[in-house]
């Protein structure tokens, strides 16, 4: 059966990172830019209240999201000048409605608790009009906004708030160098940008933005190093780049390493390091991985079990592919396919790759040709696509 690549007409949460600094979808269309406007960073200065804002986020990326709400909840009752704990207050109670309700239940939560924080925000840059953490919050806020606008399709609102959000993101930015993180979501939409058609690449540069990879990645990468604060989302999405868009294993160890390492119970940055280690070819470190994955992912909600499994059977197909036990890669490579139910197809794309390889490697190249050609259907803009392409035209014919 002919995988489906996502679609706008669904409003579905998007696990794949676990973030708020990007969603992006799966066709090649002024939707997809749009979505790369849409973002929600943690970034903070000095307050009073980092240390209990700090276990609110820690408890949050560890999945211990009600917990997490909760503390963040408490701050915002003793400390509600503290520029970033409301946004990061509805952020946990947006994942924690998507780990455990409806799809529908979260963005009505989201779309709820922004109403609460927007008017916040307002108020405190009405009482600080020149405090450039508060309106980056408020610019942040209004990114999310959109996010929900995009899943009704109600693209006139979709538009206004982005580019509202941006234009605050850019102008914080620009008033206040010191904020290192600010540079993920700027570098983000440069990225995405750069990959993007010539109309979007023209649209970015009336922004006053550097329209390519290169210069997007280069951002990203230093919130990730550098960021006090953004740093997991920065090293989350830069690894993702790494893994599945501009590909750099090695890389890619370096950032999803640290992720697995500051949140152990956060699935999907295991999942990444796993992967990292397979693709650099620290195949025992990455069995041992593997293990771990299997066991804990029993204690997901059934809506996680629902995005991960599919990941899981692939990582396993790569690692097997690796090993250079091609049948069990195969099963894995069909199981992945048949479990997949995370919205992002990237790691959809990668299973059908694999598969076309491995049909290669046996020999059945008419097999393989049409495992390229789906894979190359999705049109995600990964590095799949790529490589798709180029085995259309000349067969795989064995690891490099």
């Amino acid at each position: 059966m002919k995988p489906k690549a996502g679609s706008l007409s669904r409003i579905r949460p998007v696990p794949d990172s676990i973030n708020f600094s990007f969603f992006t979808f799966n066709s090649i269309t002024m939707k997809k830019s749009i979505t790369a406007l849409i973002y929600c960073s943690v970034l903070f200065g000095v307050h009073s209240a980092d240390e209990k804002v700090r276990e609110g986020v820690s408890a949050f990326y560890n999945y211990d999201t009600k917990n997490a709400a909760a503390t963040l909840e408490d701050i915002r009752t003793t400390d509600p000048d503290h520029p970033g704990v409301h946004l990061v207050w509805a952020a946990s109670r947006w994942l924690d409605a998507q780990y455990n309700n409806t799809t529908e239940f979260a963005y009505q939560t989201l779309e709820a608790d922004l109403n609460d924080i927007i008017p916040v925000y307002e108020s405190l840059m009405e009482g600080d009009p020149d405090n450039q953490e508060i309106r980056l919050y408020y610019g942040s806020a209004l990114g999310l906004k959109a996010r929900i606008s995009l899943g009704k399709k109600e693209w006139i609102n979709t538009l206004s708030n982005a580019y509202k959000g941006f234009r605050i993101i850019q102008e914080v930015s620009e008033k206040d160098s010191s904020l290192i993180d600010a540079n993920l979501p700027i570098g983000i939409v440069e990225y995405y940008a750069g990959m993007s058609n010539a109309l979007i690449q023209f649209a970015a540069g009336m922004f006053g933005l550097d329209a390519s990879r290169e210069a997007g990645l280069k951002k990203i990468k230093k919130a990730a190093e550098e960021g006090p604060w953004a740093w997991t989302e920065a090293s989350s999405i830069i690894s993702f780049i790494y893994l599945w868009s501009d590909r750099d294993p090695q890389e890619a160890k370096r950032f999803t390493e640290k992720l697995a390492t500051a949140y152990p119970n956060n699935y999907y940055y295991r999942i990444i390091f796993t992967e990292s280690l397979i693709r650099t070819g620290k195949l025992d470190d990455a069995k041992k991985s593997l293990h771990l994955l299997d066991v804990s992912i029993e204690s997901l909600t059934d809506i996680q079990k629902g995005w991960f499994t599919g990941y899981l059977n692939f990582e396993w197909a790569l690692y097997h592919f690796h090993s250079r036990n091609h049948d069990l890669a195969m099963r894995y490579a069909d199981r992945a396919m048949q479990t997949y139910r995370a919205e992002l197809d990237i790691i959809l794309g990668e299973a059908i790759l694999l598969k076309g390889k491995l049909l290669d490697l046996k020999g059945d190249r008419e097999g393989a040709i049409r495992a390229y050609e789906q894979c190359m259907d999705l049109n995600n803009m990964s590095q799949a696509m790529q490589d798709a392409e180029g085995y259309l035209q000349e067969p795989f014919s064995d690891l490099k």
